[in-house]
């Protein structure tokens, strides 16, 4: 292209970017500084002008770490963990009540104290706890990381440490990317053969159209046609569900449908997560405010029942529950549900506990949310796929048949089970898979025969075997071999991973 036809290429604004980098490249935030353009503008004019090689655009990516408001808290206060080390380091041995004094909420206190004996820091011994000496060098290293991301924005500690922050919802992580502005040559010599003071109309408007003898309108090249894709297809994730719903319909198994908002009565009690439960805490579920739900009161008054005092059948199964009171008031919270088995039992209840000698077979293919921070496993949402199955004689065997048969189906063959712990479930299953790529067993679902005492105020005495999984991150780190679940989601994702890369033949969208 000569330089006679970027004159009419140009316009002011262009060529104000040009001219602002013509002696050096600059940032797009060093460009604002030195023009009177907004960052959005100066963004879109170099894409233009780049289009016609007169720049050339590179990024500069920098990680940037921040204390989340709790994080501010704990840099005042303190860890949770180091709160508990300085409490205890002025008493021989405390009970768990006076740990009160902490001002600690049950999951903050429930996660110091498990940090901390993990770590062999502190004894329990009689339902008292005490410090064991010459066993907290180095415990506070969290607590000068704090210190470090506050000043400068970054830190110089493991891996592990920041880690372990953000999934505490303490740090948060940012990746910020700037963009670096370069003028070719080409651009020199455009720059040279315009007018920079001269306007340029490059969108049309009802004003432009009615004045157009008294403006100069951009002129546009019909020569270049951009690549046309092949056709229009379901993203990754709808196909990959679509083949699940297809593998659970062909073993027989009915689709379970409900809503994204539920209960706390549903979500938890119901499963006898205790009411003081960490997966409660805010930091882990999406609470709504606002209403309450309804709950049917007869329903809830049988858990309760249970989680407080517990049951037992003519099968000898016996439960002792929690002995602690059961909040009715917690029953009604409204949440963005966590799991889909929040599901599962509304349908144990309107459909299984109602025909109790017909087996059933059902399974569901939703999204749920958790209050998680974004990173290279984890999504604030995500579809989650579980099956159930119920009837006479069902054990540990038939499950693990019907997990290894649902794997085989989706494709995935090299299927492995070991003893895990579910607050629902017992016995409970971790399902591994073998990942070529990595060369290693992974995490890929859980699984389990739910517990008497969760069925028991439903009346159901038979066995009901269960297992999920999240389809998201199966799907880009098992099948697809992705390091990161967030490249099969816009903004992070490449278009190419529908067209050209290995998603793309894995579903025979290419020759």
């Amino acid at each position: 292209m000569s330089t006679e036809n970027m004159a009419g290429a140009l316009n002011k604004n262009e060529l104000t970017v040009l001219s602002a980098i013509s002696k050096a490249p600059a940032y797009v935030s060093e460009i604002m500084l030195r023009t009177t353009l907004n960052r959005d503008t100066i963004f879109n004019c170099a894409r233009r002008l780049m289009d016609r090689n007169l720049v050339r655009i590179t990024a500069d990516a920098k990680v940037v770490y921040s204390l989340t408001e709790l994080g501010k808290k704990y840099l005042k206060t303190g860890l949770p963990e180091k709160m508990l080390i300085e409490y205890l380091g002025k008493k021989k041995s405390t009970e768990y009540a006076e740990l009160a004094a902490l001002n600690l909420n049950q999951g903050e206190l429930s996660a110091a104290i498990g940090f901390l004996k993990k770590a062999g820091v502190i004894a329990v011994s009689n339902g008292k706890f005490s410090l064991i000496k010459n066993s907290a060098n180095g415990i506070y290293t969290k607590d000068v990381v704090l210190s470090e991301i506050y000043k400068n924005g970054y830190s110089s500690a493991a891996d592990r440490d920041i880690d372990d922050l953000i999934r505490r919802k303490i740090v948060e992580k940012v990746e910020n990317v700037n963009e670096k502005i370069e003028i070719t040559a080409l651009g020199i010599a455009a720059l040279k053969d315009n007018d920079t003071e001269r306007t340029m109309v490059d969108k049309l408007t009802p004003d432009s159209i009615k004045n157009w003898k008294n403006l100069i309108f951009r002129e546009y090249s019909l020569d270049t046609v951009p690549p046309i894709p092949i056709s229009g297809r379901k993203h990754i994730v709808k196909k990959f569900v679509s083949d699940i719903q297809d593998a659970m319909v062909a073993m027989g198994f009915a689709e379970m449908k409900s809503d994204y908002a539920e209960s706390g009565f549903w979500n938890f009690d119901v499963m006898m997560f205790r009411q003081d439960h960490p997966d409660r805490d805010i930091q882990d579920t999406v609470y709504i405010g606002g209403e309450k739900a309804d709950v049917d009161k007869t329903l809830r008054s049988k858990v309760k029942e249970v989680y407080e005092h517990g049951f037992s059948n003519d099968k000898t199964d016996t439960s002792i529950g929690y002995g602690t009171e059961f909040d009715e008031e917690k029953s009604r919270v409204l949440i963005m549900r966590g799991h889909t088995t929040a599901t599962t039992f509304r349908y144990i209840d309107k459909y299984i506990s109602k025909n109790k000698e017909t087996p059933a077979k059902y399974f569901s293919v939703s999204k749920v949310f958790r209050n998680e921070t974004p990173d290279a496993t984890h999504t604030p949402e995500f579809y989650q796929i579980e099956g159930i199955v119920y009837g006479d004689g069902l054990n540990v065997s038939h499950l693990i048949g019907y997990i290894k048969e649902f794997y085989r189906r989706i494709g995935i063959d090299k299927i492995r089970l070991k003893p895990t712990y579910n607050p629902y479930t017992e016995p409970s299953l971790e399902i591994q898979a073998f990942n070529t790529k990595l060369n290693r067993w992974v995490e890929v679902g859980n699984s389990g025969v739910f517990r008497p005492e969760t069925l028991a105020p439903f009346g159901i005495t038979k066995h009901i075997v269960a297992w999920g999984f999240g389809l998201d991150r199966m799907l880009a780190l098992q099948m697809l071999g992705l390091r990161d679940i967030r490249e099969i989601y816009a903004p992070f994702s490449d278009i190419d991973l529908l067209r050209n890369i290995e998603s793309a033949r894995l579903y025979g969208w290419l020759e």
